[in-house]
């Protein structure tokens, strides 16, 4: 027996009795040291020092301990189960030599205790995996162009020659992510075994840091699956159920996860509960056939320093919605994989054919300084659903209206979109749905969800987040009560959308163009000072597909504004194929609206604290009225069509208090000064809007509403997508509107003034025959009937209460209340609108 070099047993886990080598035959009850492809079982009394590389084994069951001595070994087996403790090196004295743990079960159909096959499955037991403590990434100290057999990064104390690196992508593509072997060390100069494929940016441009990441593969202690998991995608994993502790640092996690297969990721805590203590620190998952990370039902994990590369669907994967209170800090995530039907990958969930680096399902976490490095997706994403659902399922934690944890001090780029704050999954088929995200501070208070006075919000702020090339948003929230503060965005189509409410962009940068060119591919449309565009692709003619213009702050749903942002470099760009055959101008603007929504918008929205350098402060794409095709597909652009936000202290227009809307003549008069370059007016005006409801059922549309003065301008409506009896349009307070519907004006017809103040108005006169019976503010009750006025005076001085009819017209008054920020109109042709 080796008492000597058995070293003490941690408290945690099984305490044997007598302590052997796996070479000494007297170690083993059988008297024999186990053969190859047998199951050994080493029992509850026994500690075992794995003094040797022990031929395969068909499986391993750990009742005791089993340490690695400190000398190379490596493990194979098809699986291991641990039920009491595994232990190579520990947090105090990490192992340092060279320990290879290779996972070999091929038959899928194998099932150990319900985690499969080529598993190192941690049942109740205890698993400690302590590499050699190692910086795990850093970044570029200067740009590597292309051919570079040479880097410089900012720190690379503690790597060695031999060591795999991978350089992040700093373009559109995530795909121009490089592995490399490192040859030659000098200071932070590293030579690598082969040129470099693409440029990788290595500076801080505009006050945007856009230095590359570079990580660290190699680790000393590694969990692999065999070489043929290459081929069939099956890798080994590592899960722990609850009852179990597992401790890992320093490890390398290679050809690891179950390409399709549900909870068989590299490396996965399933339903632990509470995990404090519990981690996964500075280590790499690489090649990954399913995830990175995964952590489940579980609650107080430390998620820290670690690199994630190439892995299929969601990496870093918070799954169900009952994981909170978890620390998710200074990990990176490179190259996240959309499942590749010709590699034979499917989803697992929906979800993953818009994989996420970082996948949230709860917004209690502290999500700190990570970083997303290229997806085919998402960077960050919290895909809350109303309730956990999987196993996890319960109905008393509410994802949706619980406040966040920490969002601060992380960065996305190379993605799709970088923050996405929406579309959670369904209950019932996982598969995204519009989400609003309503922090309270009761989130169980269902009767409340939205009342601020007995159920008041919890303000959501998303800090210091730094987002660069993205083809999409560098940040969407959906919601209310959110505030993004000191952001720092440069090079996406979209800077910040909000489909929200009660929410802010505040103290921070949006850079267009900056000195990041990135490298386009020879397909790819470009700049024609050879930068990548956000949307480079061509049609089938040659000519560009999505000439997309590119916009800082994009104005949506709302109330929503910003405070405090500096706009850079948002001009006009001359763009071209390769060949230079095919030419466009890319236009841009700092602020824009959502590009033709057909959704409603608040005339409300705002801007404030806005400074400009090389920016064209407003661009709003022309948008006529919609084809007979659109209007089939439900793309009439109706909300878009309103288009208008206000100056508040007149950065954007140099005019105070005006509002800046599209060059539209229904928006206009000629008191308005029109800005062609911005495709915009400046109206010294309030705007509301005026929402019209068919509550009879029936197609009525088109929807015409036209303003009473001089130059008659109509605004026709088709209906919202989702509603297409609900008709909104942005009017001017105080004016004269007549209303018409293709349709005729249905038996029962709500008007409703929005975006108002008390006092504001509009008059609205509609074509109508016979007696009507007109109920105000949502009391359909006899109390509340207007009256007919005596004569037009009396009506257009009475504070809503009449209406007047005349010429076949019947007139209409919406006032607002005191209190109120809306007045609404019930307009029926039978008594109490029976």
């Amino acid at each position: 027996m080796l008492g000597c070099s058995s070293g003490p047993v941690s408290s945690e886990g099984p305490s044997p009795t007598r302590f052997g080598a796996w070479s000494d035959p007297r170690t083993w009850p059988s008297g024999q040291v186990p053969r190859a492809h047998e199951v050994v079982n080493i029992p509850r009394d026994l500690g075992v020092v794995l003094d040797v590389s022990p031929p395969p084994l068909k499986g391993l069951n750990i009742y005791g301990v089993l340490r690695f001595d400190r000398k190379d070994l490596e493990l194979r087996a098809d699986w291991i189960m641990v039920h009491g403790r595994l232990e190579v090196g520990t947090p105090q004295d990490p192992f340092r030599h060279r320990a290879i743990i290779t996972l070999t079960g091929n038959n899928p159909e194998e099932d150990q205790m319900g985690m499969g096959t080529k598993v190192l499955g941690v049942m109740g037991g205890v698993l400690e995996l302590h590499g050699e403590p190692r910086k795990g990434w850093t970044k570029l100290a200067q740009t590597a162009p292309r051919g570079a057999t040479q880097i410089t990064v900012l720190e690379a104390s503690g790597w060695r020659v031999g060591d795999r690196i991978v350089l992040a992508s700093t373009d559109y593509d995530p795909r121009q992510a490089e592995v490399r072997t490192i040859t030659a060390i000098s200071g932070n100069t590293l030579t690598l075994d082969r040129p470099l494929q693409f440029p990788h940016f290595g500076e801080i441009t505009y006050g945007v840091d856009q230095r590359g990441e570079v990580g660290l593969l190699s680790r000393n202690v590694v969990v692999r699956g065999d070489e043929s998991s290459a081929s069939t995608g099956l890798g080994g994993h590592i899960m722990a159920m609850a009852g179990s502790q597992m401790r890992l640092s320093g490890v390398e996690l290679y050809r690891m996860g179950q390409r399709n297969r549900l909870a068989r990721y590299p490396v996965h805590w399933h339903l632990v509960g509470d995990a404090a203590g519990q981690y996964i620190r500075h280590s790499s998952i690489h090649e990954s056939f399913n995830r990175c990370v995964t952590v489940h039902g579980t609650q107080r994990l430390e998620v820290v320093g670690n690199v994630a590369y190439d892995a299929v669907g969601h990496c870093y994967f918070l799954e169900d919605g009952a994981e909170y209170k978890n620390l998710l800090e200074g990990n990176l995530g490179l190259l996240t994989r959309r499942p590749d039907a010709n590699r034979g990958e499917q989803p697992v969930i929906p979800t993953d054919r818009s994989p996420a680096t970082f996948w949230i399902a709860h917004p209690d976490n502290i999500v700190r300084n990570n970083v997303a490095a290229g997806s085919d997706g998402i960077g960050f994403w919290y895909a809350l659903p109303e309730n956990p659902t999987g196993p996890s399922a319960t109905p008393t934690i509410w994802p949706r209206r619980t406040p966040l944890g920490e969002f601060s001090g992380n960065v996305s780029h190379s993605s799709f979109d970088g923050l996405m704050v929406d579309r959670g999954p369904r209950a019932d088929t996982l598969e995204p749905e519009a989400t609003v995200y309503n922090p309270r501070s009761n989130p169980s208070d269902t009767q409340n969800a939205y009342n601020d006075n007995r159920n008041p919000p919890v303000v959501a702020e998303f800090r210091n987040f730094t987002a660069y090339k993205h083809r999409g948003n560098a940040i969407w929230l959906r919601g209310l009560n959110h505030k993004v503060v000191g952001a720092r965005l440069a090079d996406n189509a979209i800077g910040v959308t909000f489909a929200s409410r009660a929410t802010t962009l505040e103290d921070s940068l949006v850079v267009g163009d900056s000195d990041n060119k990135g490298w386009p591919r020879d397909w790819e449309f470009r700049g024609v000072d050879g930068r990548s565009l956000p949307r480079p692709w061509a049609n089938s003619n040659g000519a560009i597909q999505d000439n997309f213009p590119i916009r800082g702050f994009e104005f949506y749903d709302g109330k929503v504004g910003f405070r405090n942002v500096e706009f850079v470099n948002f001009q006009p760009l001359q763009v071209q194929n390769a060949q230079g055959t095919q030419r466009a101008t890319r236009e841009a603007g700092a602020l824009s609206y959502l590009r033709f929504t057909d959704f409603d918008i608040d005339s409300r929205n705002f801007a404030e604290g806005a400074r400009f350098t090389n920016a064209k402060p407003v661009y709003l794409p022309p948008r006529g009225e919609p084809t007979p095709e659109e209007v089939a597909s439900n793309r009439n652009a109706d909300g878009y069509r309103g288009s208008v936000f206000v100056d508040l202290d007149g950065s954007v227009s140099g005019r105070r208090g005006h509002a800046v809307v599209l060059n539209h003549p229904f928006l206009l008069d000629a008191a308005c000064e029109v800005r062609a370059e911005w495709n915009a007016g400046v109206c010294n005006y309030g705007y509301a809007r005026l929402h019209i409801l068919n509550e009879s059922g029936g197609r009525i549309a088109p929807v015409a509403l036209t303003r009473e003065d001089a130059s008659r301008p109509v605004f026709r409506m088709w209906g919202a997508p989702n509603n297409l009896n609900f008709f909104g349009a942005t009017v001017i307070k105080g004016r004269r509107y007549t209303l018409e519907a293709a349709g005729g004006i249905p038996a029962r017809l709500k008007l409703r003034l929005d975006d108002s103040e008390p006092g504001d108005f509009v008059l609205v006169g509609l074509p109508y025959s016979g007696e009507p019976y007109i109920y105000r503010d949502y009391w359909i009750d006899n109390r509340n009937r207007l009256l007919q006025a005596s004569s037009r005076a009396e009506f257009e001085a009475s504070p809503g209460e009449r209406y007047w009819s005349e010429g076949g017209m019947l007139w209409v008054k919406l006032v607002v209340r005191a209190g109120r920020e809306w007045a609404v109109l019930d307009i029926c042709r039978s008594e109490l609108c029976r």
